[in-house]
């Protein structure tokens, strides 16, 4: 658009890395990112599919879906954690651009150049946010923790009116949001390659059904050596138990943090903002759509 393509032009960076930053892989983030690369398949990958699993979903999803499940005393942990974990991103993106670029990823038989140039240019846009996050934290954290909650609460109020827009287009064709993506499949969508939202929810909802009995039985069974890991962070093993839920998908997690302690709360908050999903919804749709990058 007019604006993520000036703005990342001028830093050095493609304009894709701003799907990446504001949208999930399997929400939007991946198809999004290959618009605005304008060609550039490595670019595309590494905000679609390596940025796109770590700063996108935990705007668009993790912020606006832990506000509806856990306690309101516990935004303040969110906050925290999220935050620092944000701090964190650059560093897990930069590693995930390496692991690409000397495991040889091809699409249909062609190589993908992803180097050193590309993988730290792209990642300046990232950075910055991450060095202002850190700074914030470090001198105002009160006030960045006030900010991190207004603003959530703003994310939540846009999706629910982006929601409300889709289904009555959907059910009246009545555009309120023009150039607005429908929720269901629309005509020349090809099944397997473009998923809409319904589809979206739909996985992440297949992955739920056995991820809350993971939950159950984790702590059932392995209450001793999650203890262990506990003790190592030292958390509660309830928390340690949310960090091996938050892996598959984190709203298990959010259900349990009511009965962490405080530190495991930041943790867990922290811990999923790279690793949520990674073995769950992140999973499947990089294996249904560029299994190269798996």
């Amino acid at each position: 658009g007019p604006v993520p393509i000036p703005v990342h032009d001028r830093l050095g960076a493609n304009p894709s890395m701003c799907a990446g930053t504001l949208r999930a892989c399997d929400m939007g983030g991946f198809f999004l990112a290959k618009e605005l690369a304008g060609g550039d398949v490595s670019a595309w990958l590494y905000s679609g599919v390596i940025l796109g699993s770590t700063m996108g979903p935990t705007i668009v999803f993790s912020i606006p879906v832990a506000l509806g499940i856990i306690e309101p005393s516990d935004r303040r942990y969110l906050a925290l954690g999220v935050l620092a974990g944000i701090v964190t991103i650059p560093i897990g993106c930069i590693a995930g651009g390496l692991i690409a670029m000397y495991s040889g990823v091809q699409i249909n038989g062609q190589p993908v150049e992803f180097t050193f140039a590309l993988i730290l240019m792209n990642m300046i846009p990232v950075l910055i946010v991450a060095v202002l996050v850190a700074l914030g934290l470090k001198f105002i954290p009160e006030k960045m923790i006030n900010g991190f909650q207004i603003f959530a609460k703003f994310l939540v109020a846009l999706i629910t009116i982006g929601l409300a827009a889709a289904v009555v287009k959907f059910l009246l064709g009545w555009e309120l949001i023009p150039g607005l993506d429908p929720i269901f499949m629309a005509p020349g969508d090809k099944p397997g390659e473009v998923m809409r939202a319904i589809e979206v929810i739909g996985s992440i909802s297949c992955v739920l059904l056995g991820a809350y009995p993971m939950v159950l039985l984790l702590t059932r069974w392995f209450e001793k050596p999650l203890m262990n890991v506990g003790k190592l962070l030292n958390v509660n093993n309830i928390a340690a138990a949310g960090m091996v839920a938050t892996l598959a998908n984190n709203i298990p997690m959010f259900g349990l943090m009511k009965q962490m302690d405080t530190r495991g709360k930041v943790i867990n908050c922290a811990f999923a903002v790279s690793a949520a999903f990674a073995l769950g919804d992140h999973l499947g749709f990089a294996s249904a759509n560029m299994n190269a990058m798996i």
